[in-house]
């Protein structure tokens, strides 16, 4: 059979051998059932013998099923009619006028066993309801395609776990922390500023910093040129969350019992030299282990506001308005700042509202394909990870935030 492929074919498709099968006058093909006292009788039709990877097969059809199908379905059967058996893959189908597939059943694998034994064919029991392989014949002519191929190498597929190595470049990336010979930048980490008595050093390369952490590239831009390692003295945070900030750089994740014992810090020393995807990771931590109360309800908000977590500000948000009896006359809102009237109407807005449902703006004078997605009530994490989606940076305010996406909308 001619084939002309447009585009590189998909290696499903190789190695099929191709056999058309026409049965003329379908419709006028008997389709009873011939009852007597021993048993049914199924009427069938069966193809001439042909010949296909060295073995001799048949297509035999039963217009009426058989007595496992269901009522007004064909069934088919694919025999093997040499000695010898074989394990193929098989596929049959129904071809229109012009060609095209227009009945089509998944391709199987199965043995055929010899002709002398009662596993030498396969069946599809309900292949199609005689009405539809009517609809489809050519001048009259029901044309089946009968594709087969050797079953081996699917075979070895399935039974031999092939090893596919990873993508090195997180492992390169890491082996490249703290190798003096090629980084450009040394960091002289410590002091006594803070009360941090102990000092270490940490070797890095720009060109990592540049992308992940921006506010540190600042730092080690160096005006000398050549092959001169800048010298970066760091005094505000301490060696041991510093050398967690720079592994995650260069792509290593912090430890979990590491990042819990230490969120605050990290979430400082990332805020300040821009490490974002690690402060929200801790920012995150913080909100899952923490047990807000009313005594530290304000150091929360105001820490959440002067480091942009909008994660800990929703999550303050929501204690608020669950605790709004116990808290009222009892904290003091005088200092804190003016967005967080918005935040707690927001927390408000979100009480009785199933927060898995798609949130749309409640305006009913739109159509339904007119009206956009609320984005005022969405949580945090749902603003964030549409952001990350778009490829905005996700370090901002609620507003701010929502203010991109209202942009981008």
């Amino acid at each position: 059979m001619s084939v002309v492929n447009v585009g590189p074919p998909s290696t499903y498709f190789s190695g099929w051998t191709t056999t058309e099968v026409r049965f003329h006058n379908f419709a006028a093909l008997p389709a009873t059932i011939t009852r007597n006292d021993a048993a049914d009788l199924y009427e069938s039709i069966s193809s001439p013998i042909f010949s296909c990877l060295g073995h001799k097969w048949k297509l035999m059809i039963y217009p009426g099923g058989n007595r496992d199908s269901n009522e007004g379905y064909v069934t088919i059967t694919l025999d093997n009619l040499s000695d010898k058996s074989i394990r193929v893959d098989y596929g049959i189908s129904v071809k229109d006028d012009a060609g095209k597939e227009v009945v089509h059943k998944k391709p199987n694998t199965n043995e055929f066993e010899g002709i002398d034994t009662d596993n030498n064919g396969w069946c599809y029991l309900n292949f199609a309801t005689r009405s539809t392989l009517i609809d489809e014949l050519v001048n009259g002519t029901l044309v089946f395609e009968v594709r087969l191929r050797p079953a081996v190498a699917r075979m070895m597929k399935k039974s031999t776990s092939l090893f596919i190595p990873k993508n090195p470049i997180n492992i390169n990336i890491l082996e490249l922390l703290e190798d003096e010979e090629s980084a450009d930048v040394m960091f002289e980490v410590g002091g006594h500023k803070h009360n941090i008595d102990t000092t270490a050093t940490f070797y890095a390369h720009r060109l990592i910093l540049k992308k992940c952490a921006p506010s540190l590239y600042d730092m080690c831009v160096s005006s000398e040129g050549g092959n001169t390692v800048t010298n970066v003295p760091i005094t505000d945070v301490t060696p041991e969350i510093f050398k967690h900030m720079l592994y995650y750089i260069y792509g290593g994740e912090v430890p979990k019992e590491e990042l819990e014992g230490n969120t605050q810090d990290i979430i400082d020393a990332c805020d300040k030299y821009g490490v974002v995807h690690l402060k929200l990771e801790a920012e995150a931590c913080y909100v899952k282990t923490i047990q807000l109360s009313i005594e530290d309800l304000m150091d929360n908000l105001l820490y959440a506001d002067s480091k942009n977590l909008a994660l800990l500000k929703e999550a303050v948000m929501d204690y608020i308005v669950a605790n709004k009896n116990s808290i009222i006359g009892n904290v003091s809102f005088d200092n804190v700042p003016g967005s967080t009237v918005t935040d707690i109407l927001t927390a408000m807005a979100r009480v009785d509202q199933n927060e898995d449902e798609l949130l749309l703006d409640s305006d009913s004078s739109n159509s339904e394909s007119e009206r956009s997605i609320n984005y005022n009530k969405m949580r945090v994490s749902e603003l964030r990870g549409k952001l990350d989606q778009m490829g905005f940076d996700v370090d901002g305010s609620r507003e701010a935030m929502i203010s991109i996406l209202k942009e981008q909308s």
